[in-house]
């Protein structure tokens, strides 16, 4: 097979080296969030009334809040419990998508029209006034963990329809593959056929998961910044964007501004990924 010009395409290399530093940079904001957490006497609950609104000292890195508690091991707890639900929310969206996805496309004309057609419904309808209904109808008050995986399980239930009409076209392309046709001409089980299905949709759900996490992670902060998100004292980026509505505050102090500045570069980052797979 002959191509015309150099290969592989120029930039190619750069855009690859720059997806990876993407990588490396967000596994490192990750670990250095774990060390924050885990450090001997870091606590993000522990308040000390003597330091509200604390500047940047030695002993708060990046001051204090309204409740004198340390604010940078917050914005670390926020990052790996955004990333870590976000993440698993994601997986869960993506499996479920999959599921549904290739159900439709092995199903029956009247089965796949229905499926095809709720799916359209959830599409059509805003997600985020959807998700905050769906959130706001279940137990608000409630332990901080449990309020955790409540935010997270909506968002992972309500995110599957355009990842499942991706892997519905997908899976009708595979069926009309070559192999797929040789496989039912052999006798195969549609069983049979699924297993080998599969392997061949992970570079479809692949980016389907990527694209996810950051939609989930904004997803979380918006419901946290209404009020709908995980509950007190658990850190979270909604609850700390909720300083931002407070002129008092940003008169105090301008760390006030670092957990905004560091869920952009979270977001940024997780963007550059997504682009390479």
């Amino acid at each position: 097979m002959f191509r015309n010009g150099p290969w592989p395409p120029a930039g190619m290399g750069t855009r690859m080296r720059f997806h990876r530093l993407a990588a490396w940079v967000l596994a490192g904001l990750t670990a250095v969030s774990l060390a924050i957490v885990i450090a001997p006497g870091a606590s993000y609950s522990r308040q000390d009334r003597e330091q509200l609104f604390a500047a940047a000292s030695p002993s708060h890195p990046a001051g204090t809040d309204a409740l004198g508690r340390d604010r940078l091991v917050r914005v670390a707890a926020a990052l790996l419990l955004s990333l870590a639900g976000a993440s698993a929310a994601a997986a869960l969206t993506t499996a479920g998508a999959a599921a549904v996805g290739a159900m439709a496309a092995f199903a029956t004309g009247a089965v796949r029209w229905t499926i095809m057609l709720l799916c359209d419904v959830f599409l059509a309808l805003p997600w985020l006034f959807l998700l905050m209904m769906v959130r706001s109808a279940l137990p608000l008050k409630t332990s901080p963990a449990r309020s955790a995986a409540i935010t997270f399980m909506v968002l992972a239930a309500l995110g599957w329809p355009a990842c499942a009409r991706a892997v519905y076209r997908g899976v009708l392309e595979l069926k009309n593959a070559d192999w797929m046709l040789q496989a039912r001409a052999a006798g195969l089980r549609r069983s049979q056929t699924l297993h080998h299905v599969v392997p061949n949709l992970l570079p479809l759900l692949l980016p389907q998961f990527l694209v996810s996490v950051p939609a989930f992670v904004i997803a979380e902060a918006n419901l946290g910044a209404l009020g709908l998100g995980i509950g007190e004292p658990l850190p979270s980026w909604g609850g700390m964007l909720l300083e931002l509505d407070n002129s008092a505050i940003l008169l105090q102090t301008r760390w006030v501004y670092f957990p905004v500045l560091l869920l952009i570069l979270v977001l940024l980052l997780v963007e550059a990924i997504m682009v390479e797979a």
